[in-house]
């Protein structure tokens, strides 16, 4: 097996996950616009409604950052917009959403990433994000302390491809001036973390929390 010089790592799901249920917190906003939504079955929907919008096509991913418009389409799905008023209304809570998600606090890490990426760091190895994600994620990284361990972020809202597409995958491999089988991929999603990587030429480490977390990624650079 050839060694591994990079680990790029997915953020949510992997590094990070809501400090509340996305359903509580849309509640919560909600409820300022005199909106009642049930928690749990909005979490829910909101699951499903991510699966319905993804992936996306080629042409359709923003390459500045900003991706109000999909993740405006997300929330919708994810609830009644009846269940506003006005349409005005919809559109002031899903921008308090929005930028709600952009806050380090609105974001857990689990409990032993930093201790991990502490670990790899004082390895030969190049460490690196790639996330179907947007702008926001440069605060939430640097915000919660993992910006310094994660400088060099591959985000498709900024790049206009999103995983799986090869695209991306070449694309990373391209600026960290690696061969592809050189790079680690570490992640939750089957799609996007392994099958789309390891098509790509990559090697693979698939995180299932509580079954493997991310020990993985360092067993995987070890061997041990």
């Amino acid at each position: 097996m050839v060694r591994i010089r990079a680990i790029v790592f997915d953020v949510g799901g992997t590094l990070i996950y809501p400090a509340h249920p996305v359903g509580e917190t849309y509640a919560r906003f909600a409820h300022h616009y005199g909106v009642k939504l049930a928690a749990e079955a909005t979490t829910t929907a909101f699951r499903e409604a991510m699966k319905s919008c993804s992936p996306r096509l080629k042409g359709t991913i923003p390459l500045d950052g900003n991706d109000r418009a999909w993740w405006k389409q997300v929330v919708a799905r994810s609830m009644e917009q009846s269940f506003f008023a006005e349409p005005a209304a919809f559109d002031s809570f899903f921008e308090e959403v929005y930028l709600h998600f952009a806050q380090p606090d609105a974001w857990g890490i689990y409990p032993e990433v930093p201790e991990v990426l502490e670990a790899l760091r004082d390895r030969a190895v190049d460490l690196a994000v790639l996330s179907n994600w947007d702008a926001r994620l440069h605060a939430v990284l640097d915000g919660n302390g993992l910006g310094e361990f994660l400088p060099q972020r591959f985000i498709s809202a900024e790049l206009g491809w999103e995983k799986p597409d090869p695209a991306i995958y070449r694309h990373v491999a391209e600026i960290l001036r690696l061969p592809p089988t050189a790079l680690l991929s570490v992640g939750d999603d089957p799609r996007n973390d392994v099958e789309g990587p390891r098509k790509a030429g990559w090697q693979t480490v698939q995180i299932e929390r509580p079954k493997r977390d991310l020990w993985g990624a360092v067993r995987a650079v070890t061997g041990r």
